[in-house]
């Protein structure tokens, strides 16, 4: 029986992964991979065109998002990881066909609701931004890992918990192809990941200045476990590797030294892979590019009926 498809979409801008990028999608997909032909897209192309001053970095922080989920259990011999930069040709070209049924009205509330729509003119300076926004940045962001998991006939979607978003996307898009040009397309069913999120070392909400990043050496770990001052982080953390009875435990005890060592222990212990399986760039190399080949296929087949909708034959 074919598997069906499932989406894990990711922005790769920050690079290597902490623990809420763990907790809240990489374990979960993890855990679930093999229920699907599981693809994981990386919008190395959103990080291109979002972040202009990082440009010469991307791809590095890319690869280490790469190695990561590898890392993370990830089986790439049996699923794919792919880039976007990768595919854009194919995906792009999806992209300006189902932008013909987005209202602009409708793409205008999307991006002013969004990270970019939100910015200042000095933030956007700061990111090496022009003071107005380009077309790409007005119409990709909203619409790129939407076409992308439509183009792929994606019967699930799944990422981090802002990723929802793109399923109401993913409707409009579907529901207008359907009223304007008479093509049904699947739209694909959003699993949630097991945990949402978590908060950092601080208790608040885990960005990267609060945070335990996945291939943290031993003594950073220990120093950033030994900061934490509020139990019920360590007891988030407990329930999200599923060891709720160490979470239980700390409700009626205080959190010592002892308790942070226990803690301390058991996710060293669980990041193992992360900072001993040093991967080369070859082998991550060879890894995008079985992901690539991987979907070209699906690209063209889901190309052909929307742009006969649309009345344009290949010669």
């Amino acid at each position: 029986m074919e598997r069906k498809i499932l989406i894990s979409a990711h922005n790769p801008v920050t690079g290597p992964r902490h623990l809420g990028h763990y907790f809240g999608a990489m374990k979960s997909l993890v855990e679930s991979q093999y229920d699907h032909n599981t693809f994981v897209v990386l919008d190395d192309l959103l990080a291109y065109f979002m972040y202009p001053k990082e440009r010469e970095y991307i791809q590095n922080r890319t690869l280490f998002v790469v190695q990561d989920f590898i890392n993370s259990g990830f089986d790439v011999e049996n699923n794919n990881i792919v880039l976007t930069s990768d595919i854009a040709h194919l995906f792009l070209e999806h992209m300006l066909y189902y932008s013909t049924v987005i209202d602009v009205e409708y793409c205008n509330h999307l991006y002013e609701n969004s990270f970019l729509g939100s910015l200042k003119s000095y933030q956007r300076k700061e990111l090496g931004l022009s003071n107005y926004p380009s077309v790409t940045e007005w119409l990709y962001p909203q619409l790129g890992i939407a076409a992308m998991a439509l183009s792929l006939k994606a019967d699930y979607f799944q990422g981090g918990e802002e990723i929802i978003g793109y399923i109401y996307i993913m409707e409009e898009i579907a529901e207008n192809l359907k009223k304007r040009n008479n093509i049904s397309i699947n739209i694909p069913k959003y699993l949630p990941s097991k945990i949402g999120y978590i908060n950092g070392t601080d208790g608040k909400y885990m960005i990267q200045k609060n945070c335990v990043f996945l291939s943290e050496d031993l003594e950073d770990l220990e120093s950033k476990i030994m900061s934490i001052n509020d139990k019920r982080v360590l007891q988030e953390w407990y329930n999200s590797l599923h060891r709720e009875d160490l979470s239980k435990n700390l409700e009626n005890i205080p959190l010592t030294i002892e308790e942070k060592m226990r803690f301390f222990d058991i996710i060293s212990e669980e990041l193992r892979p992360f900072r001993e399986n040093r991967l080369t760039n070859e082998y991550l190399m060879n890894v995008l590019d079985k992901g690539k080949d991987s979907v070209q296929d699906l690209l063209k087949s889901s190309l052909e009926p929307l742009k006969n909708s649309l009345n344009i034959y290949s010669i």
